[in-house]
């Protein structure tokens, strides 16, 4: 194999697959990337044997072939690599060597034929949106899932379509994050699977722009398509719990509040909360909003806003990260609270498509 690919075009396409090279494994090969030559690109691959992920970069071959090499090792070479292309040679004995300038490097690798094959997928139905879409959606309720290993299902995502309608979904039993779009592929059948929290995460960081993302499931696995990238993930096992049941049918009250101000004034406020004290308290009449907290060990903090309410004088105490969450997510002007009481769920609302649910706390 020889082949020549720009250093940058290289640094990304590490950068791309290095999340998913396993650790903590017996297998040595985990522990490497796999590259081909084939065409006019070279393509990188990894995988812990939960997730797999394949990228190619644009790339000039001299001669096809495959290798494998240590993933990390590899990747901190490029990263200190002068500007400019980078010559890959492996001989016969899988020792590759980088050159790039002045500089050199020889590197022993591992028989690409160690590597894990992609395993057969039977896709059982498929949907496609912009990738962006994708991406954007998923940012709005990842947070809301929960850290708890021991409830397994709640550490993924919900991904479900109802008559060409997507919903993506996340909880952890005392909130609830919910999105829904239309998909413009109105034939996609129905469908529900869990997507795990690592895949969550790592599709947040990678998708973008406005190519299409195709998304290929089975009751196993999750295949996401791109222009120059495929991952494929195993799926969350178990039934996600009817969390729609959570939501509220109707509000006595609601409130415009704008959502970047709100953000900023949360945050200061928080500032006085501490482990013994974590609750901030929001006080809503005619028209002005006022955010406070105190404890015991900081001090305290008091700040008004306008808002645009109209009601009898309410009281809601409440996790002020449970609110800021989201608002770090959604893009719109002004958001729409919505609420019955100080004990019973509080929506909010903005963005098209989404809603949140939170419980208060109680003094």
């Amino acid at each position: 194999m020889k082949v020549t690919v720009s250093r940058d075009n290289l640094r990304i396409g590490m950068s791309r697959v290095s999340p998913f090279v396993g650790t903590r494994t017996t297998l040595p090969i985990l522990n490497n990337v796999l590259l081909v030559a084939d065409g006019e690109s070279l393509s990188l691959s990894t995988t812990d044997l939960e997730v797999a992920i394949r990228t190619s970069i644009p790339a000039f071959v001299e001669q096809a072939g495959s290798t494998t090499l240590p993933a990390k090792k590899l990747q901190s070479i490029i990263a200190a690599l002068p500007e400019g292309d980078v010559t890959l040679t492996m001989d016969e004995n899988n020792q590759t060597q980088i050159q790039c300038g002045r500089s050199s490097f020889k590197i022993l690798g591992l028989d690409p034929q160690d590597f894990p094959e992609d395993k057969e997928f039977d896709e059982e139905w498929a949907f496609s949106l912009p990738a962006i879409d994708l991406k954007k959606c998923l940012a709005k309720v990842a947070y809301s899932r929960s850290s708890d290993e021991s409830r397994h299902v709640l550490n993924g995502v919900l991904l479900s379509v109802r008559e060409g309608m997507l919903s993506i979904a996340a909880t952890d039993g005392r909130r609830l994050a919910l999105i829904e779009r239309s998909l413009e592929d109105q034939g996609a059948p129905d469908g529900d699977v869990i997507l795990p929290s690592k895949i969550v995460s790592e599709l947040s960081k990678l998708l973008g722009g406005q190519e299409k993302v195709g998304v290929k499931l089975s009751q196993a696995r999750a295949v996401f398509e791109c222009t120059d990238t495929v991952i494929s993930s195993k799926l969350v096992e178990g039934s996600y719990p009817n969390y729609r049941q959570v939501i509220p049918q109707s509000f006595a009250h609601s409130a415009a509040i704008p959502r970047v101000t709100f953000e900023h004034v949360l945050g200061r406020v928080a500032l006085v909360v501490s482990d013994s004290s974590a609750s901030v308290m929001m006080t809503l009449e005619n028209g002005n909003m006022s955010i406070s907290a105190s404890s015991a060990e900081v001090g305290e903090a008091e700040e008004p806003m306008d808002v645009s309410y109209e009601g009898d004088r309410f009281e809601l105490s409440f996790n002020p990260d449970f609110f800021r969450d989201p608002l770090r997510e959604l893009e719109c002007d002004q958001l729409i609270m919505q609420f019955n009481d100080g004990f019973s769920p509080v929506a909010l609302a903005g963005d098209e498509g989404f809603i949140y649910v939170v419980m208060p706390m109680r003094d």
